[in-house]
């Protein structure tokens, strides 16, 4: 988590980054120490107390995503390596492929989801997490690809309303994420309206977290990568052995917990 750069690390807006580079980090470090092994699981209470002396803020302080992550006890199982993508159908081949489960038991009383608003974000958001959150983070040279997104629903307030302007709450399927060299995100996400429609948005969030609906007029290399986040992607993913909930997580901890206690 140290090795971050230099933006926010307690927006609700930045969180996504943080995220994925600290999965992306702790997959590259256990392929070269454990070769071995391809998978491994996190338990939230190491997460969050690794993030929250990363950040040097109070628990407070934290983003509302990283409390209510914390409180409702989302550990996560991560598998890694060449195994997860079966084939590249479209677009250059990424760097590294995760398969990611994010979830809290499924115990007698256990909540099947849980919602909070953000309202310290830029924009402000109304979040939905289910039990249960699937995805594939897939790393490329120049961008971060979070694809086949389950379990999650976001629903922004003024920035972005036009395009999350339909009932209910919009389940996010992907998002693709490039960052400038003075580390503003370009951030383009797709999510699903009704069934069989979409709708995709692309927005720029400065390194406080703080975001805006449109492309400063005088960032040719904002521009630029919203082309480059633009570019036909297709992917085929491997069918994995371990399924998602209590088989996935006893299947992690038969390999070794790798619990975040230093960064």
């Amino acid at each position: 988590m140290s090795a971050h750069g230099k933006y926010s690390l307690t927006a609700t807006t930045t969180s996504m980054r943080f995220g994925a580079e600290a999965l992306l980090a702790i997959a590259q470090r256990r392929q070269q120490e454990d070769p071995g092994h391809t998978r491994f699981l996190i338990d939230q209470s190491d997460w969050f107390s690794a993030h929250r002396e990363t950040a040097g803020v109070t628990y407070a302080e934290m983003s509302a995503a990283a409390r209510a992550g914390l409180e409702h006890h989302q550990d996560a199982v991560v598998e890694y390596g060449p195994q997860v993508l079966a084939e590249v159908l479209e677009g250059g081949r990424p760097l590294m492929s995760l398969d990611v489960t994010i979830f809290w038991p499924d115990s007698a009383g256990a909540p099947s989801g849980f919602s909070y608003k953000d309202t310290l974000s830029v924009p402000k958001v109304d979040v939905y997490d289910d039990r249960v959150i699937h995805f594939k983070l897939l790393q490329y040279e120049d961008m971060l690809l979070f694809d086949e997104v389950t379990g999650i629903s976001v629903k922004p307030h003024g920035f972005l309303s036009a395009v999350f302007a339909v009932l209910g709450k919009p389940d996010l399927k992907q998002t693709r994420l490039a960052v400038s060299a003075d580390q503003w995100q370009v951030v383009r996400g797709r999510v699903n309206v009704f069934a069989g429609i979409s709708k995709t948005g692309t927005a720029t969030i400065e390194p406080d977290g703080r975001g805006h609906e449109h492309i400063p007029s005088d960032r040719a290399d904002l521009t630029a990568l919203k082309t480059r986040l633009e570019q036909p992607i297709k992917l085929k993913y491997a069918a994995l052995s371990c399924q998602v909930g209590g088989d996935r997580m006893n299947a992690a901890a038969g390999q070794g917990k790798s619990p975040l206690t230093g960064r």
